[in-house]
């Protein structure tokens, strides 16, 4: 892949075009080595290094990433209410068109997935690839059994939307309640296995089951999990070994 000198450190957010342009003029910029001043001489990606001030600079041009969002920020580009999970993550991403592949609600935490690869985000998130996504989740009320059949068969919520059949996992009976010394609250939580991600979809599930979630977590997309990743606000890139499997 070829590309413009120029082009290549604007597009990794290294400053807009007149500033790298006086990155390469100031001698700053080499290629395999060589300090280079002509802005448009063009690169071979990824068969070349190029450096400013020393520093290599990764020139990956598709990105498979996984990121695990704090609670409170929204999945989106761009948004005039909220902050949004690009605004904790490198420049370059969005200057390389890396976006949110899919959504968790702005209180919801976990495991979420960005890339630039379009073709690759569509196969994950029509839920044709039956990729499951597994959520840990805190509640108040009661599941009431029948309707967690529901649930495990395929539900249909009350405005006409039609869910795939999910897998709720309860904690044994003994675990199924843990008081906290704090308060005094009975602490309700369980787990949900899903293919899909409809709008709210979990918390309306669980709704129709006779619960409100309280706090919502996704653990996994298809293998892959948060180990790696333990803090939020934390990402690391996906090897192909990882994003291929999806």
């Amino acid at each position: 892949m070829k590309l413009r000198l120029d082009k290549f450190l604007a597009n990794k957010a290294l400053g807009s075009r007149k500033e790298v342009h006086n990155l390469i003029k100031q001698g700053l910029v080499t290629v395999d080595g060589v300090v280079v001043k002509k802005k448009d001489m063009p690169i071979e990606i990824p068969n070349q290094t190029i450096a400013v001030n020393g520093e290599i600079i990764d020139n990956r041009q598709i990105y498979y990433v996984k990121f695990h969002k704090p609670a409170g920020y929204v999945c989106a580009i761009e948004d005039s209410r909220h902050p949004t999970v690009m605004e904790l993550l490198p420049p370059e991403f969005r200057t390389m068109g890396v976006s949110p592949v899919g959504r968790l609600d702005k209180d919801t935490e976990g495991l979420l997935l960005l890339s630039n690869d379009g073709a690759w985000a569509h196969r994950i998130i029509n839920g044709k690839k039956h990729v499951p996504k597994r959520y840990y989740f805190e509640y108040s009320g009661t599941l009431i059994e029948e309707r967690l059949e529901r649930i495990r068969s395929g539900i249909i919520l009350g405005d006409g939307t039609v869910c795939k059949p999910a897998e709720i996992i309860l904690p044994s009976e003994t675990d199924k309640e843990t008081e906290s010394t704090q308060d005094s609250v009975m602490l309700k939580s369980a787990e949900i296995i899903i293919e899909e991600g409809k709008y709210h979809q979990v918390k309306r599930m669980i709704g129709a089951a006779g619960g409100e979630i309280t706090y919502l977590k996704r653990l996994t997309i298809g293998h892959l999990d948060l180990k790696d990743i333990p803090e939020t606000g934390e990402f690391v890139y996906l090897d192909a070994s990882d994003y291929e499997k999806l």
